[in-house]
C-alpha cells in the first residue's frame, strides 16, 4: 500500500471511530463528548486540533499525540518500534545469548 493511500485509509478509519463513538454518546477520559477537539483537550498538557488532525495526516510525528488518539478511541492505528530489550546484567539479550556484541 502506498503512503498517501494508507494515510487517507488511516485519516478514514479514525473518522468513522469517532463518529461511532458519538453516536454511543461515549465521552473522553475528561468527560467530554468524543470530537478531535476533546481528544486534543484530554492532553495533558493540551494541545491544538490541528496538532491532532496533522498527526493523523502524517504531516507531523507526536508519539505523546498518538498514544492520546489511541488511549480515547480504544484502538491501535499505529506500529510501534520495539526498544532493545535489556537483560538484568546490562547489555542485550542478543549479546549474552551468542557471547557476541550484536
Amino acid at each position: 500500500m502506498e503512503p498517501e493511500s494508507y494515510r487517507e485509509s488511516l485519516k478514514i478509519l479514525i473518522r468513522n471511530r469517532i463518529t461511532e463513538l458519538r453516536q454511543k454518546r461515549m465521552k473522553t477520559s475528561k468527560g467530554e463528548l468524543m470530537s478531535m477537539s476533546a481528544i486534543a483537550r484530554a492532553m495533558d498538557p493540551p494541545v491544538s486540533q490541528v496538532a491532532v488532525l496533522l498527526v493523523i495526516d502524517g504531516r507531523i510525528e507526536s508519539r505523546r499525540i498518538k498514544d492520546a488518539i489511541e488511549k480515547e478511541l480504544d484502538q491501535i492505528y499505529w506500529i510501534r518500534k520495539k526498544a532493545p530489550v535489556e537483560s538484568p546484567g546490562g547489555g542485550s539479550l542478543r549479546e549474552h545469548s551468542t557471547g557476541q556484541a550484536a
